[in-house]
């Protein structure tokens, strides 16, 4: 929610693209990407208030399951500051990934973040709750 309220003054319209990652949907499929607001086409909520509803919300269709999978939603993210790029837009995007496990596609995640490296994109990944989010060596 702190990150959230700071961040949210840098986007005019105050729109964001929220996804889940790592959740049992009702089907019992686990998704690595999937739309927070739970809408098949629209990614978009309003306002930090928005993000957290989405999520309040989705805690009541989906559960939460891992492994933890970065690559996806930040090839997702990639691919929305690309076609912006391809625009000649002059925006900037953020993906903040609040996490609660350890990543397990680490090589994946380091792909996917050399391929973004190039785009107006920066990438927060923020650890939360018990888990051991240390490195041994490998920055």
């Amino acid at each position: 929610m702190e990150v959230g309220e700071v961040i949210q003054f840098y986007d005019s319209d105050r729109r964001f693209p929220a996804w889940g990652f790592g959740g049992r949907t009702i089907d019992g499929t686990v998704s690595h990407c999937f739309n927070l607001n739970g809408s098949a086409s629209g990614i978009e909520v309003e306002g930090v208030q928005g993000i957290m509803a989405a999520y309040a919300s989705a805690l009541n269709h989906v559960a939460l399951a891992g492994p933890t999978l970065f690559g996806q939603v930040i090839n997702n993210a990639a691919e929305i500051a690309r076609q912006a790029l391809s625009c000649n837009s002059r925006k900037y995007f953020v993906l903040l990934i609040i996490t609660d496990g350890v990543v397990t596609d680490l090589q994946e995640t380091k792909d996917a973040l050399v391929r973004a490296s190039d785009l107006p994109l920066s990438i927060l990944i923020v650890g939360v709750g018990g888990a051991d989010f240390k490195t041994d060596g490998d920055p």
